[in-house]
């Protein structure tokens, strides 16, 4: 094992410049954006104090943890398909799944009041029909969820995919019923804006506990036992999700867009003209440095401070010079 681990080279954490930065800073820049845009929303509801915003952000942002990670819990972690591999596959993996749990159990309480909290003000605000659906789910969630979290753990951590899958299921319906609830506030009902704010939803929720699980699990769960098939296991994944973010950016800055449009339209003036103009002003701007961010990561190398992880062909290229 050591001499594995000696082998593959980590960026030191400490350098000013150290381009693993650029992962953080895509994921401070999705925040900030996510913030902005629930002011938006909750604008349209005429509940844009801070307490309003703030409360139904943490909401959405527990949400996106937790449906990011149960994603990439579910569909992005495989075993090896090489014998000699499947141990160190299986350890990390392991030790992923348990960084994962105690994040889970932070987040899992703070989903499940600020979701009651939306529950009673969006019921109070007229919506109530949806509330029976939003009940359901809420204790199906906290039921899935809880025996992840709290539940005996599994020897095999591969096992725990079907419960993840399950999980990622019952929140991308969750995330239906709060597009209901957004929509009948701000525009009184509709199939196709419903089905847009879903999709909007559901890629930020991807999007950003994808990037959490990259950064906070990953990348800690794979320097703690570096190795050669380790580095592979967390390549894999990481390309994975890449190839799931290729159609979850696209899809997040769409209907982004078409939800603006139903405002301002395509008037500068309007954009300029008010507080909530400027705000989706800003809100583009911070998507356009994601973009970038996005197609950069990959070029430069910057996906992960260990090397080969962002493409395995690195490693082969650093025995070559040497």
């Amino acid at each position: 094992m050591s001499t594995l681990q000696s082998s593959i080279p980590v960026a030191a954490s400490t350098r000013l410049l150290d381009k693993y930065v650029l992962p953080k800073v895509a994921l401070t820049v999705i925040t900030i954006a996510s913030f902005i845009g629930t002011w938006l929303t909750m604008s349209t509801h005429g509940a844009g104090t801070w307490f309003q915003v703030s409360t139904r952000w943490l909401h959405l942002i527990s949400f996106a943890t937790l449906a990011g990670g149960f994603m990439w819990k579910g569909l992005f972690t495989h075993p090896a398909q090489k014998r000699a591999q499947q141990s160190y596959f299986t350890q990390f993996t392991a030790a992923s799944f348990a960084r994962f749990r105690r994040i889970t159990q932070i987040i899992l309480p703070l989903f499940v009041l600020t979701a009651v909290y939306d529950l009673f003000r969006f019921a109070g605000w007229g919506v109530g029909w949806l509330a029976e659906a939003e009940i359901f789910l809420l204790a199906m969630i906290a039921l899935t969820i809880g025996i992840d979290a709290y539940g005996r753990r599994q020897q095999n951590p591969f096992a725990q995919r079907s419960l993840a899958r399950l999980i990622l299921l019952l929140l991308l319906l969750d995330a239906l019923v709060q597009a209901g609830f957004d929509v009948m506030l701000a525009q009184g009902g509709g199939i196709r804006p419903w089905f847009v704010r879903w999709l909007h939803l559901a890629a930020f929720g991807l999007w950003f506990g994808g990037a959490v699980w990259n950064i906070f699990i990953t990348v800690p769960a794979a320097r703690g036992i570096v190795s050669l098939p380790v580095v592979v296991a967390a390549s894999q994944q990481l390309e994975r999700f890449r190839i799931a973010v290729r159609l979850i950016l696209p899809t997040l800055i769409i209907t982004g867009f078409i939800q603006a449009y139903r405002y301002v339209g395509f008037n500068l003036n309007a954009l300029t003209a008010s507080t909530f103009g400027w705000l989706i002003l800003a809100k583009l701007l911070l998507i356009g440095v994601l973009i970038v961010v996005f197609l950069t990561c990959p070029m430069w190398r910057a996906c992960s401070p260990i090397s080969g992880m962002c493409k395995l062909d690195d490693l082969y290229a650093r025995e070559h010079e040497e």
